[in-house]
């Protein structure tokens, strides 16, 4: 269909060709000026260890309480951990108590004047209930939250040398070390995400194009928004003052390369299969841009506005991950809706060198005749359609298993120093240990020691606790004022559960222990008690609250915004309803799937917490990338001819360009496999499964059996009729 003159597309397009040396040169120069003198995102300041966490969360409130009573912390985010299977000596014992009184009382040279230590080793006595006896000590320290956590990371590790031994280690563990240990593990493995990315897009487009240069202009259609769109997120970090975390470099790298390829390979099929026609390069490169530039930038808008509805989320690491992705979703679409057509119509034929092989009409197997054949049937449609619907659901009824996890510690590989301190410590205590629950009770009347005994000893009679400790059971601690004021009006109790803290296992525990807590109270004759809670277990039950929340919001404003778009581009109301509904049932199928395969076959406890709702609003939003380039060839040819016949000539045509971005875009998100973090593993696997459901499943099955069952209902109100007679409608 020929483009009509004076449309905004050919416009754009006939400026871009005629201007062609100029448009490239400017998106290179820019880039390299960008390069050397903004600052990049890897340059500027991470976001601080503690970005997971919900600054409203009630457990930090309670926990600023109790600072403020007793004016020294009791939960700390490092820990030094030191096990000796055949049993620590009295020697080695009596060092760790000393030292850490050392430090107290300002006498340690080279450490902070207001940092702390709060040791405790697993003998009967201080912890009855532990796995192991008089094996295992774990030091908490506390420094001022004025240091950063690399800083503070430093004085545990110099604190760590001085207990350690030459037969006993001494190892950091905890939110901080752990945290700054995933960080490293990123930064080590990004060559390699960035290498194996660029070489599965080398190697799909060379094989789809069957020729060299047009891979390599795709990558510098990418290395150019790489450059221009991580100074875009660095500068919005900087006028924002939300510190973005370098662990989402990855994810926005891979982001931008699977974008820029996939909106590269429909300019370049197009260019390709009218230079195989024998148009001149400068006309097909003007028809194939005018016919691709609405398309795509449509593509780029709804895939950007998608990941940017992670800012309504109540989390600040969403909050900042949702404009960052947006951001760089809508750099490497405007480079590439520019740079890639200029370039096209600078080389022209010499862009697919060796030659135009395979540039001819898509050739369509028997299998997918046969499936066009059955999409296209209005009655077998439906039936298609249906049987489609029940196996995503089916796959989809993981997600009553699904399980969420705050994980500072838990991605880590087993051989990493903090999961190894971590481990021992669990095998001497339990593994609460290294993140124990502060219950923090109030009153107005003085609590007697005798009665906190108590009920210290009753609460460590409930399922799931592994030890209590509190007023009346350590000495030590109650003569130091540490857990217990001296007017006695409030008092500290410290729960360390039979679980990792930060599991749904120790979630579920410390739901029962705030169950409990109350009769107990009245047991111990502290009727007027109230009780808060903090620690690690209390305030990943915040955050796993809080992702929930955060879920249904963002995937409502996900849909509706995706919704809309989709209704203006299509100029529809009904289309759009159940083609984002197809992708929601996609999007349900893949973390059903993910689910199956971390929670099941490989014995995941749970997934990490923020994984479901990343990779709901990116399945959500490149559903609908597909859905604006497939419904779109469908909904031309229909206004050409009836849709039966539009169905199966648009699809082959649509669907080949579909399937190769698809695979690269898929196989792009499995790159972050490689990063040593099982939260990477799992994200990598969930993207990777729902591209490919979306391409292979949704796109080339489920939506032209749907359009086949509604018909032109679709496209109300307009009516696009066969002879393609009345108004240009919509989207091309």
């Amino acid at each position: 269909m020929a483009p009509s003159e004076g449309s905004l597309a050919l416009t754009a397009a006939r400026a871009i060709v005629r201007w062609r040396w100029i448009v490239a040169a400017v998106w290179i120069a820019g880039a390299i000026v960008a390069y050397v003198f903004a600052s990049g995102l890897s340059t500027l300041p991470s976001a601080n260890v503690d970005f997971l966490i919900p600054t409203h969360a009630k457990a930090i409130t309670v926990e600023k309480e109790s600072l403020e009573r007793f004016h020294i912390p009791l939960l700390a985010q490092i820990a030094v951990v030191q096990r000796d299977a055949a049993g620590l000596s009295e020697v080695q014992q009596a060092r760790t108590a000393q030292t850490a009184v050392a430090l107290d009382q300002r006498r340690l040279p080279g450490f902070p004047t207001k940092a702390l230590a709060f040791p405790l080793v697993n003998t009967r006595r201080v912890f009855p209930r532990a796995r192991e006896h008089s094996t295992t000590a774990i030091t908490y320290l506390f420094f001022s939250q004025k240091l950063d956590a690399p800083r503070q990371r430093g004085f545990g590790v110099r604190y760590a040398r001085l207990l350690a031994a030459p037969d006993t280690p001494a190892r950091l563990t905890g939110s901080i070390p752990g945290q700054l240990e995933q960080s490293q593990a990123v930064k080590n493995a990004l060559p390699r995400v960035e290498y194996a990315t660029l070489a599965v897009i080398v190697v799909i487009l060379g094989l789809y194009f069957r020729g060299v240069l047009a891979p390599l202009v795709t990558l510098g259609s990418a290395a150019i928004s790489y450059v221009l769109a991580q100074r875009a997120v660095g500068l919005y970090s900087t006028e924002t003052g939300s510190a973005v975390p370098h662990e989402i470099q990855p994810l926005l790298i891979v982001l931008l390369l699977g974008v820029v390829t996939d909106y590269s390979v429909f300019f370049l099929s197009g260019m390709r299969a009218r230079l195989a026609e024998g148009e001149d390069r400068l006309a097909a490169a003007t028809v194939t841009t005018r016919r691709f530039l609405p398309i795509i930038a449509t593509a780029g808008l709804l895939v950007s506005a998608g990941v940017a509805t992670l800012r309504v989320a109540t989390l600040a690491f969403l909050q900042v991950l949702g404009p960052a992705m947006a951001i760089t979703v809508f750099v490497g679409a405007v480079v590439a809706m520019t740079f890639v057509p200029a370039v096209m119509a600078i080389l022209g034929r010499a862009i697919f060198w060796p030659g135009l092989r395979g540039a001819g009409p898509p050739a369509v197997s028997r299998i997918q005749a046969r499936v066009l054949r059955l999409v296209a049937n209005r009655r077998a449609s439906a039936l298609a359609a249906l049987g489609v619907a029940i196996a995503l659901g089916v796959a989809a009824t993981g997600l009553i298993r699904s399980e969420l996890e705050v994980t500072p510690i838990g991605p880590l590989t087993s051989g990493a120093p903090a999961k190894r301190a971590a481990k021992n410590a669990s095998r001497g205590f339990a593994p609460g240990i290294i993140g124990p629950t502060e219950i923090l009770l109030l009153r107005s009347r003085p609590m007697p020691t005798r009665s906190l005994a108590r009920f210290g000893r009753l609460l460590g009679n409930e399922r799931g606790v592994a030890g209590v400790l509190g007023p009346g059971l350590v000495p030590e601690a109650t003569s130091s004022h540490v857990m217990r004021t001296r007017r006695g009006t409030a008092a500290r109790v410290l729960v360390v559960l039979e679980d990792t803290p930060f599991g749904p296992a120790a979630i579920a525990s410390l739901k029962r222990v705030a169950r409990s807590v109350p009769p107990l109270l009245a047991r111990a004759n502290l009727d007027g008690t109230t009780a808060g809670y903090a620690g690690a277990t209390a305030i990943a039950q915040d955050t796993v609250d809080d992702i929930q929340h955060d879920l249904l919001y963002v995937l409502l404003a996900a849909f509706l915004v995706n919704v809309v778009l989709l209704m203006i581009f299509l100029r529809s109301l009904v289309a759009p309803l159940y083609l984002v509904g197809a992708s929601a049932l996609a999007l349900a199928a893949t973390i059903g799937l993910t689910t199956f395969v971390f929670q099941g076959v490989l014995d995941y406890s749970s997934l990490t917490y923020y994984v479901p709702i990343a990779v709901a609003v990116l399945l959500i939003s490149f559903g609908s990338d597909y859905n604006v380039f497939v419904v779109g060839r469908i909904y031309q040819e229909r206004r050409e001819r009836p849709l039966t016949e539009a169905i199966e000539v648009a699809m082959p045509s649509a669907s080949r360009a579909v399937t190769v971005a698809g695979v690269t875009l898929a196989c792009s998100f499995a790159t972050l496999a490689l990063i040593p973090l099982s939260s990477f593993r799992e994200f990598a696997f969930a993207m990777f499964v729902g591209v490919l459901l979306d391409t292979f499943v949704v796109r080339s099955v489920l939506i032209p059996a749907l359009i086949s069952t509604v018909g032109d209902r679709s496209w109300w109100p307009g009516m696009p009729g066969p002879q393609g007679a009345g108004r240009e409608h919509g989207v091309y």
